[in-house]
C-alpha cells in the first residue's frame, strides 16, 4: 500500500469495566473471568486489527491486561486521535462498552464510533436505540461488514449498501440487510498478535502464554439455549489445515506461545479434518499443547488417541444435564449414555475433560438438578463449568421463555450465564443460582478431587491460582447470599 494512502487512524478497544470485573467477551463466551481464572486474548478485535491496518494506522488496546480504567483509556485515545474506534462488546457488560463509547465521542465528535458482538447480533436497532454515543454497530460476524465500513468512513461514501450495519442517519436508526456468513475462511487474515500483550494471557495451571486460534465457525446442532448458530450460522465453515498451521507457526516462532484453546463449538464432528490437523500438528514437531471443545457424542478410541498423540490435553464437552428428558426438551439430540461413554474414553486415551452443565433449563427442578450435581461427580470429570439457562432473544429458549412469563429481569446486561434471571416451572431464578453454585462447591470440595488437583501443582503461582480460583467460587456464594 502506497504511503500516501495511510491516512486512517482506527482504534480498537476491549473496554474497561467501572466496577473492576474483567468481562470476557468472544463470540458466544460472553461472562466475567473465566473460571479458570485467566484472561482470553480477545482475537476476534485482533482479526479486525489486521483488517483495520490495510486502511491506516491502527492501536489495539485490551483493558482486561493493561489495568486501565477509562480515565486512562480517553487520555490515550486523545493522543492517539483516532478516526474510528471499534469496540468489542457483550451482554453482562454492554452498559459499560457503551459508556467507553459515549466518553469516546465526547472527546471529539469526528470520532465514529463502531460496536460489534452478539448483543447487536440479536438485538439489532433496539440494541442500538438507547445508546446516542454510538454510531455503527455491526450484527453476525463483522469482519467484512467493519472492512467495507471502514472504506466508507475513508472515501466518504454512504453506508446504506454496506451489509450487516446498523447506524444511525438524521436522527433515525437504519438496519441494513443481513450478510451472508463469509464461505471462504481462509480468505480472513489471522489475528495481529503482534498488537497484543502476549506475556499476560497465561494458563492458570502452568502459567505458559496461550492463544485461542478460531478453527471453524458454525454449529448445525438445534439446541435451544444455544447463540452459536445465531451469530455463526448453522454451516460449519472451517479453516483449512495449512492456515492454521501457518497461524501456528507463527504464534510458537514469532511470539513465543505455544500453548493454544482451538475456539470453536465440535472440533470432531468433521473426523477427517480432526485426523488431518492432528497429523499435522505431530509431523510440524512444534511440540504444541491444546485443547478444544465438542460433544460426547462426537468421540471414538481411534481420534482421541490420535488427538492424544498430538498432545491435545483437554476437551470441553456440552453436557448441559444427566435428564434425558430436559435434554430432548432442549434438541440436545444426545443420549445420556453417549455422554458416559464420551467422557469414558477420554479418560482412556488420557485426555483430561471440563463438563459444561447448564442449571434451570426447562423441565429442571431441585431433585434434577441435585442428579446432575451427582452426575457431574461419577463421570470423574476433571473439571466443570456451571452456568444458569439464559433466554437471549432469537433463540427457542427466549421465545418460550417470554411467552410463559419467565424473564424476570428487562436489563441487558442481566443477560449473563453466571446468574439467573429466568425462571421456569419449578424454579425461581435466585433458586436456579443457588442449585448451580451448589454444584460448583459439591463436584470442587471432594477430598478426592482435592488431592488430584494438588498432585498437578507445580509451582507456588500455580498455587495462588488455585486459591484464586477457590476465592471465586466463594464470591459467587457470597453474592447470592446477598440477593
Amino acid at each position: 500500500m502506497a504511503e500516501s494512502e495511510i491516512d486512517m487512524r482506527t482504534y480498537l478497544l476491549n473496554p474497561p469495566s467501572s466496577n473492576d470485573v474483567k468481562y470476557i467477551r468472544e463470540g458466544r463466551c460472553m461472562q466475567s473471568k473465566s473460571s479458570w481464572a485467566t484472561i482470553w486474548p480477545p482475537i476476534s478485535l485482533g482479526i479486525l486489527a489486521s483488517i483495520a491496518r490495510t486502511k491506516g494506522e491502527v492501536r489495539f488496546l485490551d483493558c482486561n491486561v493493561e489495568e486501565m480504567n477509562l480515565t486512562a483509556v480517553l487520555k490515550d485515545v486523545e493522543e492517539f486521535d483516532p478516526d474510528v474506534a471499534i469496540i468489542n462488546t457483550a451482554f453482562p457488560s454492554i452498559e459499560f462498552d457503551m459508556e467507553a463509547a459515549a466518553a469516546i465521542k465526547g472527546i471529539n465528535q469526528k470520532i465514529n464510533t463502531v460496536a460489534f458482538g452478539v448483543y447487536f447480533t440479536l438485538l439489532e436497532a433496539e440494541g442500538v436505540e438507547p445508546y446516542e454515543g454510538l454510531d455503527f454497530a455491526c450484527y453476525y460476524e463483522p469482519d467484512e461488514t467493519i472492512n467495507e465500513l471502514l472504506d466508507a468512513i475513508k472515501n466518504g461514501t454512504g453506508y446504506s449498501e454496506i451489509k450487516g450495519l446498523v447506524y444511525r442517519e438524521n436522527g433515525q436508526i437504519i438496519t441494513n440487510a443481513q450478510r451472508p456468513m463469509i464461505e471462504d475462511m481462509d480468505s480472513l487474515p489471522v489475528p495481529a498478535r503482534d498488537l497484543f500483550r502476549n506475556e499476560r494471557y497465561l494458563l492458570p495451571h502452568n502459567g505458559k502464554r496461550f492463544t485461542l486460534i478460531n478453527v471453524a465457525r458454525g454449529c448445525p446442532y438445534p439446541c435451544t439455549f444455544c447463540i452459536a448458530n445465531v451469530y455463526y450460522g448453522k454451516p460449519l465453515r472451517k479453516h483449512s489445515v495449512k492456515y492454521l498451521m501457518n497461524e501456528i507457526r507463527d504464534c510458537v516462532k514469532e511470539h513465543g506461545i505455544d500453548h493454544f484453546l482451538f475456539w470453536e463449538e465440535v472440533f470432531t464432528l468433521d473426523k477427517k479434518f480432526a485426523f488431518e490437523m492432528c497429523d499435522a500438528i505431530i509431523d510440524s514437531g512444534l511440540g504444541i499443547s491444546w485443547a478444544t471443545t465438542t460433544r460426547a457424542d462426537l468421540l471414538n478410541r481411534s481420534l482421541l488417541e490420535k488427538m492424544k498423540e498430538a498432545n491435545c490435553e483437554m476437551l470441553g464437552l456440552g453436557i448441559e444435564s444427566s435428564n434425558q428428558e430436559i435434554l430432548d426438551n432442549v434438541k440436545k439430540k444426545c443420549k445420556v449414555e453417549d455422554i458416559e461413554k464420551g467422557v469414558r474414553l477420554c479418560k482412556e486415551a488420557g485426555i483430561r475433560t471440563m463438563g459444561h452443565f447448564i442449571y434451570g433449563l426447562p423441565g429442571e427442578t431441585a431433585e434434577t438438578a441435585a442428579q446432575t450435581m451427582e452426575f457431574a461427580k461419577s463421570l470423574d470429570l476433571d473439571y466443570i463449568q456451571t452456568y444458569s439457562a439464559v433466554p437471549y432473544p432469537k433463540t427457542e429458549l427466549g421465545e418460550l421463555a417470554r411467552k410463559k412469563n419467565w424473564v424476570k429481569s428487562e436489563r441487558w446486561a442481566d443477560f449473563d450465564l453466571t446468574r439467573s434471571i429466568m425462571a421456569n416451572d419449578s424454579l425461581t431464578p435466585k433458586e436456579v443460582n443457588r442449585l448451580r453454585d451448589k454444584s460448583l462447591r459439591s463436584f470442587y470440595f471432594r477430598p478426592s478431587l482435592v488431592l488430584r488437583q494438588m498432585k498437578v501443582i507445580t509451582s507456588f503461582k500455580h498455587l495462588l491460582k488455585s486459591l484464586n480460583f477457590l476465592d471465586w467460587i466463594f464470591i459467587k456464594r457470597r453474592r447470592r447470599s446477598q440477593q
